[in-house]
């Protein structure tokens, strides 16, 4: 086994902890250092896939939490954010909207970690915004996560509830952009079977973080997600400059 692969094993296995403790994050902990190993077509291959199966694991966890209507509202205009997105990425350089949507998202962490409530965000139609939003950074700078992450924090979801409700969110967004890709020829053999070998350390992290979180509290648990939400943000900004430099 080279070293490459050994170094992509540990890469997977600490985002997976982190997935499991909180139901998201795996590609925002993954991608760069992957970035360094392997080309773009397998990098998303990877988090795709494993992201998937770990989704499937948080869910199966704890099932019983699951707000599947909540998902259900937010689905449509993630579909149509999905498609939105890509035409947004036509038209304006993706370095930009990444500054511009980690910015926002950084400063709106801060604002909850410090201890702001947003008030009426309650009703479904929010909850199709956040899925639009989602969907539109999705295909336009990867940070899928946030608005979903942002909603799910004003509605103060239980511990469990968040995790499953995000990772059944996923399963479905990772379903649709996988079908896009194979239909598009973009993943191919090699990525597919880069996958499946790394895909193992994945699931094992995801287990740990299942047991791990057991030990948060509610007020741990939302410190936890909150700063990973704003690390998103912040490193979204650092790769953005990155680019443009």
């Amino acid at each position: 086994m080279d070293a490459t692969l050994l170094a992509a094993m540990g890469i997977v296995w600490v985002s997976g902890i982190i997935f499991g403790m909180t139901g998201f994050g795996f590609a925002m902990v993954s991608v760069p250092p992957l970035l360094l190993l392997y080309g773009p077509e397998t990098v998303v291959a990877l988090t795709i896939g494993a992201s998937l199966l770990t989704s499937v694991i948080v869910v199966l966890g704890a099932r019983h939490e699951l707000n599947g209507r909540l998902v259900l509202t937010m689905l449509p205009g993630a579909c149509a954010g999905l498609v939105l997105g890509a035409w947004i990425l036509d038209v304006v350089d993706p370095a930009v909207l990444k500054i511009g949507a980690g910015s926002l998202v950084a400063g709106y962490s801060i604002l909850l970690l410090r201890g702001y409530q947003p008030s009426g965000m309650a009703n479904g139609s929010w909850a199709t915004a956040a899925g639009a939003t989602s969907g539109a950074l999705a295909t336009s700078t990867g940070l899928s996560g946030p608005p979903v992450v942002i909603l799910f924090t004003a509605r103060q979801l239980a511990k469990d509830a968040f995790r499953v409700t995000i990772s059944a969110y996923f399963i479905a967004i990772n379903l649709i952009g996988l079908g896009v890709l194979l239909a598009g020829g973009t993943v191919g053999e090699r990525e597919v079977v880069t996958s499946t070998i790394l895909t193992p350390a994945a699931v094992i992290g995801t287990l740990i973080g299942n047991r791990l979180v057991r030990r948060l509290t509610a007020s741990g648990f939302r410190t936890l997600t909150l700063a990973l939400l704003l690390l998103t943000g912040v490193m979204g900004i650092g790769t953005a400059l990155v680019a443009l430099l």
